[in-house]
């Protein structure tokens, strides 16, 4: 009789864990997928401090993205992106990009956002001071710099 009583109770325990485990089965939620990876047009957000201080290059090392396609280069500029890395830089004086030539930094490229990843960018600015050759500053990259949007391809350009 004894036997009996504990096959009984081995079958109300497994039949116990049965409901048990079906139930918290149905309150498991799934992993929330990865964000897609997305294009952006991407445009340089910095400002002079002043009215004398311009830009006269940049070099950037991009993390969790890729360079597509170069849109568009200010002018009297050399721009080149490959990978995760874009630099340009000002092949005369005059093509120093100042206070009021802020609209040549819009625009520039097109990246790729890797799903999953923050956008992070390292590397640097380098500035400088009209009519004093000795003004020149670094100025490290932040994420803060690029100023992205979402886009498909370049915008057309500007006739």
């Amino acid at each position: 009789m004894r036997t009996w009583r504990l096959s009984l109770l081995a079958v109300l325990l497994a039949a116990t864990a049965a409901c048990h485990d079906s139930k918290g089965s149905k309150e498991v939620k799934p992993p929330p997928k990865p964000a897609a990876s997305t294009t952006q047009l991407v445009s340089l957000a910095w400002k002079p401090a002043d009215n004398n201080q311009n830009l006269q290059s940049f070099e950037l090392k991009l993390a969790g993205a890729e360079i597509v396609s170069v849109c568009r280069k200010p002018p009297g500029w050399i721009l080149e992106g490959s990978g995760a890395a874009i630099k340009g830089y000002a092949t005369v004086g005059a093509g120093f990009v100042g206070a009021e030539h802020l609209d040549d930094l819009e625009g520039l490229f097109l990246i790729r956002t890797h799903a999953g990843q923050a956008l992070g960018v390292s590397g640097k600015l380098l500035t400088g001071v009209y009519a004093d050759d000795g003004g020149q500053n670094e100025v490290a990259a932040t994420p803060a710099l690029l100023s992205r949007q979402p886009a498909a391809q370049c915008p057309p350009v500007k006739g």
